[in-house]
C-alpha cells in the first residue's frame, strides 16, 4: 500500500515537472505603444572609463556629454495572467517580453545654449552640429542627423541617445552654459528640457 502511495506520488511530482518545463504557456506577443510625454537630461563626465552623470559645476570640453532620458507613459497595458500548479515554469522556459513601441519619431534634435559659444555659435543657435551620439551597438560616435535617419535600424531605438551625446568642440567665447535640448517629434509636440550651469575647460 505504501508503495503505491509513493509511486502515485512519484509519477504526480514527475508530470507536474515535465509540464513546468515544456509548457511555457506563452501568449501571443503583443506590441504596447507608449508616447514620449517629456524629457530629462543631465550633465555627463565621461573623465572616468565609462561616462557618468555629474553634478560638478566644471568639466573638460573635450569630456563633456550630455545624457537624455525620455519620460514616457504606456498607452497599452499588459494584463498579466495566472497559471496555477505545484510548480512554477522553469526559467528555461520563459517568454519572451513583449515589444514596446513609440507612437511618435524623432523629426529633428536642437541644442541650444544660454551664452555665447564661439563667433559662429552666438546665443540662442543651433548647436546640434558640434555634438555627436553613441551608438548604443558599438560605441561609435555619429553625427546628431546621421544618427535620426538611422534610428529606425538601431537596437533599442525606444531609448533614442541612451548612451549619450558629446560635445566635439571647446567653447572659445564664454565657458559657462546652460545646454537646452529641443526634440521635435512627428506629431508636432516638441520636448524641452536644461541641464544645469557647467563650466567647460
Amino acid at each position: 500500500m505504501i508503495k503505491k502511495i509513493i509511486l502515485i506520488s512519484v509519477l504526480s511530482l514527475m508530470v507536474q515537472l515535465i509540464t513546468a518545463c515544456v509548457d511555457c504557456k506563452c501568449g501571443p506577443y503583443r506590441t504596447i505603444l507608449f508616447t514620449n510625454k517629456g524629457l530629462s537630461i543631465k550633465n555627463l563626465d565621461s573623465n572616468l572609463p565609462q561616462p557618468a552623470v555629474t553634478s560638478a559645476g566644471i568639466i573638460p570640453s573635450a569630456k563633456y556629454g550630455i545624457q537624455v532620458q525620455h519620460l514616457t507613459e504606456e498607452v497599452a497595458l499588459r494584463k498579466p495572467q495566472i497559471y496555477w500548479g505545484l510548480i512554477q515554469s522553469a526559467y528555461a522556459c520563459s517568454c519572451q517580453s513583449d515589444y514596446l513601441k513609440s507612437k511618435e519619431e524623432i523629426v529633428s534634435v536642437k541644442i541650444i545654449s544660454n551664452n555665447d559659444f564661439d563667433t559662429n555659435y552666438p546665443k540662442g543657435s543651433d548647436l546640434s552640429s558640434i555634438f555627436m551620439v553613441k551608438r548604443y551597438y558599438n560605441d561609435e560616435l555619429s553625427s546628431i542627423n546621421d544618427y535620426l535617419k538611422t534610428l529606425k535600424l538601431e537596437y533599442q531605438s525606444n531609448y533614442p541617445f541612451q548612451k549619450g551625446i558629446f560635445l566635439q568642440v571647446a567653447p572659445t567665447i564664454a565657458k559657462k552654459h546652460k545646454f537646452k535640448i529641443a526634440i521635435t517629434l512627428t506629431d508636432g509636440r516638441i520636448l524641452e528640457a536644461e541641464t544645469t550651469e557647467v563650466e567647460l575647460t
